[in-house]
Order: structure tokens, then C-alpha cells, then sequence
């Protein structure tokens, strides 16, 4: 722009530099500045933010987590019964797994991050979205942010209560899931666990993420979340 008293061009101002650490924070309280950094899709540092925070959560969870993994296993059993040894052995893997699933939780973090790129920038383009895979992968990175919290409130949960009644993985939840049955059908069980405050609020950041980064109208923004959201769930919850 042109200063009137100088006569000169000056050039705009530039965007303040920020870590990713303040970036995983501001996008709880100021999701829009965070957005407009990051319209460039540099997404390697905040991702490495949430493999970190995601592998603290798990370790502070682990007694639940163990809990939970128990109840899934007995509610796969009920829905699909199979012979004793082979039920055992099933379980023993299960445990094998259990104990390197902390080495694994970075690596699920950061394929999970990069799937759900893809997904955003395949439904966002045929949607009119103007996204490359670096920009919609720092969308669904920041977007899970708040269900990161959210997770992390659940740890804390359960540190004050009696994890030896949970029915099904979604027990100690904060979604609608948590007050169902453990008999329940599994595609219940999915689509309840997007009635989560938390959940919800990460759909609403991929919309806004959609609008400013992918340049589309606010409608279909919102529209892409909620279908990005669901076909989330059906592949991956």
C-alpha cells in the first residue's frame, strides 16, 4: 500500500512468527489468526505437537485404556463367539500389542493425521475447495486439538473412578456413546460418539480451517465438515 505522507510503497505487514506450541494453544481461543498462519500448510511441527501430547495422554491413561481394551474384547466375543483356545490366543496377542502400543501412538497419530488430509482434500475438491495435501493435513491437525483435551479430561476421569464396571470402549467417554449399553450395536456406538462437545468442536474447526485456508463459502465449508466428520467415523472410530 501507498503512504500517503511518503509517497513510498509499503509493504504489508507480516504475520507474527509463532511457535506450534502457542499455535496448539491459540486454537482454542483464536482458531481464525491460527488458521491464516498456517495457510501455507506447514504442518510437520504441529503434528509433531500432537504425537507428543497424544503419546502423554495414553501414558496417563494406560489403566484405563487396559480396562477398556478388556471390555471391547469381551463385547467382540459376545457378538462373535469363537472357540477357547482360540479366544485366548486372540487376547494374548492382544496383550503382546498392549505393551509396544506407546512406541505405536506417534506413528497411528501422525497416519491418522495424514488419512484424514486426504479424505478433507478429496471431498474438499470436489466441493470447491482450493486445499493441497499440506493444507488440509494442517486443518485435521489442529482440528483435533479440542478431542485431544478432551481425551485428556477423560484420562483424568478415570483416575477417581472405578474403571471395573466399563462395558464397551466409549464407557468413560464424554459423548453420548458412554450411556449405552454394552450390547449396543457397534455403528450406534460410532455415530453416538460424535454427540462429544469436544468432537463437535473439532468439526467446527475443520469447517472454519476450510473457509479461510481453502477459500470456500461458509455453507459449503460447514457442509464439508460434517461430511468429512462422518465418513471419519465409519472408517476410523
Amino acid at each position: 500500500m501507498t503512504d500517503p505522507l511518503a509517497g513510498d510503497t509499503v509493504a504489508p505487514a507480516a504475520q507474527p512468527a509463532t511457535s506450534s506450541w502457542e499455535d496448539a494453544l491459540d486454537i482454542f481461543y483464536a482458531p481464525r489468526a491460527v488458521f491464516e498462519r498456517r495457510r501455507d500448510g506447514t504442518y510437520l511441527w504441529p503434528l509433531l505437537v500432537l504425537c507428543v501430547i497424544s503419546t502423554l495422554v495414553f501414558l496417563l491413561s494406560q489403566q484405563m485404556n487396559t480396562a477398556l481394551q478388556d471390555a471391547e474384547f469381551a463385547r467382540v466375543m459376545r457378538e462373535n463367539p469363537m472357540p477357547a483356545a482360540e479366544a485366548k490366543s486372540a487376547r494374548e496377542m492382544g496383550e503382546k500389542f498392549s505393551a509396544f502400543s506407546v512406541y505405536l501412538i506417534p506413528v497411528f497419530t501422525a497416519i491418522g493425521a495424514w488419512l484424514g488430509g486426504l479424505i478433507l482434500m478429496g471431498i474438499g475438491k470436489l466441493m470447491g475447495a482450493k486445499l493441497n495435501f499440506a493444507q488440509a493435513t494442517v486443518i485435521t491437525v489442529l482440528a483435533a486439538m479440542p478431542e485431544l483435551l478432551g481425551r485428556t479430561i477423560v484420562g483424568v476421569q478415570s483416575l477417581f473412578m472405578d474403571i471395573g464396571t466399563v462395558q464397551h470402549r466409549y464407557s468413560m467417554s464424554l459423548n453420548a456413546a458412554r450411556f449405552l449399553p454394552g450390547d449396543a450395536n457397534k455403528w450406534l456406538l460410532k455415530f453416538a460418539a460424535l454427540a462429544d462437545p469436544f468432537v463437535i468442536w473439532g468439526v467446527v474447526l475443520i469447517g472454519m480451517g476450510a473457509y479461510i485456508i481453502g477459500r470456500m463459502e461458509k455453507e459449503k465449508a460447514a457442509v464439508l465438515a460434517i461430511v468429512v466428520a462422518l465418513v471419519s467415523t465409519i472408517l476410523f472410530r
